[in-house]
């Protein structure tokens, strides 16, 4: 435990150049403590380079965002666990990896690595209740909901999501939309999967998961 705990205060200790992916990646040792780092990693880099493959054609930076949509959903076969939203294997992302199988932030942090590694610049937002991501393209900003088969949402979409934090007021919604698709750093994300994680073994009463758990924040805490 303590050298897998070493390798995440290492992940972790700069914001400038924390790698989120291999960090959230690193949070599944907890768990499955064999887990091969090395041969996870190699297989995003092998999704990402089919990935940029495919886009160097396209030009546009829209189509290249529609094509990597349905790399990650379709051909890859990536999608939201509806069925049993509150499986830690949804936040481990090697389990994400080999079920195809995860909820919006973990899901999203796989395809941002994807996407990154592609050429193609990608962020996530905490949106209220349902983590996206965001592509800063030349012809504007697309947010993307990742869970949703990595589907492009329009503004009106957006501000209808808002609706319950507007007190159903669309037009407070349209006013609270900019505020709400600030970029989340990597450090935040990262937080905010450990609590994910943290409130399902509180809920199943998995002591030892949750100290591993609260070892990790507090080193990401600094």
């Amino acid at each position: 435990m303590d050298a897998m705990l070493d390798y995440w205060r290492a992940l972790v200790q700069s914001d400038q150049s924390l790698p989120l992916f291999e960090a959230a990646l690193s949070i599944a040792q907890d768990r499955y403590p064999d887990l091969p780092m090395a041969e996870l990693l190699a297989r995003v880099d092998a999704f990402a380079l089919t990935l940029r493959r495919r886009i160097e054609p396209i030009r546009r930076s829209v189509a290249r965002v529609q094509a990597l949509g349905e790399y990650f959903a379709d051909q890859l076969g990536f999608r939201g666990n509806a069925n049993d939203y509150y499986d830690p294997d949804n936040s481990y992302l090697n389990r994400v990896i080999e079920r195809r199988l995860g909820i919006p932030i973990s899901l999203s942090v796989l395809y941002i690595e994807i996407s990154e590694q592609a050429g193609l610049p990608a962020c996530g937002v905490g949106f209220p209740g349902h983590f996206l991501v965001r592509h800063d393209l030349p012809e504007g900003s697309l947010m993307v909901d990742v869970f949703a088969g990595a589907r492009v949402l329009s503004q009106e979409e957006l501000e209808y999501r808002l609706l319950p934090y507007a007190a159903g007021d669309l037009r407070g919604a349209s006013r609270l939309l900019p505020r709400q698709l600030a970029q989340t750093t990597p450090r935040l994300i990262l937080a905010r999967m450990l609590r994910n994680l943290q409130a399902i073994h509180a809920e199943r009463g998995d002591a030892d998961a949750l100290r591993a758990i609260e070892r990790r924040l507090s080193v990401l805490a600094g």
